[in-house]
């Protein structure tokens, strides 16, 4: 019976040893899931960390692109005003030469009225030259409808004209392109009552 009981022990034992290995196996097995994890783990964050920095390194250069293309437009801005400014400023000096040659004879002592008026014949088509030349516009509607949108009603007259018809212009209106910058001042009819 004692060989029995040391039988049974032993096989007890034996149990207990397989059981052991069989655990000890299993948190080897976990340690290498969770290694396993934790790399995964560690190689997601590295991804993310790379992905984060080109991101970044993409945000930096689109910032310093837009301040690059903010410079360059006011640059631009800036030398566009300047040249519009030199091609009126030239033009202007044409006038300037005219009216300053218009008074050298105007103070002669021997001044004739018929010089006069040539010269400022001269000075007013040099002028419109000049605005002829900046694509300013006159505004003149003679006869012509009455329109709100460049034209400005000083008064009203009686007249056998058709309502609404500009009768005189007291002051033409000129326009640079198609911007308005000056509406013409007229008197308009309205029908005899």
């Amino acid at each position: 019976m004692k060989d029995k009981n040391n039988d049974a022990q032993e096989k007890s034992e034996e149990i207990i040893d397989t059981e052991q290995i069989v655990s000890d196996d299993k948190e080897v097995n976990d340690e290498d899931h969770s290694e396993d994890d934790a790399g995964h783990a560690n190689s997601e964050e590295v991804n993310l960390l790379e992905e984060n920095e080109k991101l970044n390194d993409l945000l930096l250069r689109s910032r310093a692109e837009l301040d690059n293309f903010q410079k360059r437009t006011e640059k631009q801005l800036i030398q566009a005003q300047l040249y519009s400014t030199e091609k009126l400023s030239s033009e202007l000096l044409i006038i300037m030469d005219s009216l300053e040659a218009a008074e050298k004879v105007a103070t002669s002592p021997n001044i004739k009225i018929d010089d006069l008026i040539k010269g400022n014949t001269l000075l007013l088509k040099t002028a419109k030259e000049v605005f002829e030349k900046l694509n300013l516009e006159e505004i003149n509607p003679l006869n012509e409808k009455f329109d709100p949108d460049f034209h400005q009603a000083m008064a009203t007259k009686d007249s056998d004209s058709d309502d609404n018809t500009v009768l005189e212009v007291m002051q033409k209106g000129y326009k640079l392109n198609s911007k308005l910058l000056r509406p013409a001042l007229v008197i308009v009819s309205k029908k005899n009552q």
